[in-house]
């Protein structure tokens, strides 16, 4: 991938890693399959993307961006989402390390942690959304309103919404950022940075 985006743009500015999938269930129905898939995705995806793209940015000496998409979830633990939380939780811990290590040579790390976008999410057509409605005892057609209610805003998270965080750490007006966490959550106090 960074090859080719090399090959054929002629260098590389920003990485946006924002891969994603979901499992959800408890912990002792959480099977190994499950746990590895969602670091290999979520964790080690996010690696090993950094990674080549970091072995980029350093050659061309010109800096850079490198934005994750966690969740929510790396800050609070998610009942009947260890697989999913936890992983996330690497990402975001990850995307620290980097920024610690990019630094010095002008490449910014930084993290956007959505809540809860379900609006043309294909993660919430999967088992996941039945899962999670399930979890907090409500129904799937409720699930939006639930999410919103516990929101300090009372609002629903929309792609786009997500797309501005990212594009915000991605581009210039963000010049002198790295190592930050901004949620895209409507305001889940549980999640608020510390």
């Amino acid at each position: 991938m960074v090859r080719r985006t090399v090959l054929a743009y002629g260098g590389l500015d920003i990485l946006v890693c924002s891969a994603g999938l979901a499992t959800s269930a408890p912990i002792t129905e959480t099977t190994l399959e499950d746990w590895e898939r969602n670091y290999a995705v979520l964790a080690r995806g996010y690696f090993l993307a950094a990674r080549e793209s970091f072995r980029v940015l350093l050659e061309q000496g010109r800096g850079g961006s490198i934005v994750f998409v966690a969740s929510k979830n790396a800050l609070v633990a998610g009942a009947n989402a260890a697989a999913y939380s936890s992983a996330k939780a690497a990402s975001l811990h990850l995307a620290r390390c980097l920024a610690e290590e990019g630094g010095p040579s002008g490449i910014r790390v930084n993290t956007v942690n959505p809540d809860a976008v379900i609006q043309g999410s294909s993660i919430w057509s999967s088992d996941w959304k039945a899962e999670r409605a399930s979890t907090y005892g409500v129904s799937e057609d409720d699930l939006q309103g639930f999410y919103q209610g516990r929101t300090k805003l009372g609002v629903a998270v929309l792609p786009e919404d997500v797309a501005e965080a990212i594009a915000f750490f991605a581009g210039p007006r963000s010049a002198k950022s790295t190592g930050n966490v901004v949620n895209v959550d409507g305001g889940v106090t549980a999640a608020y940075p510390r």
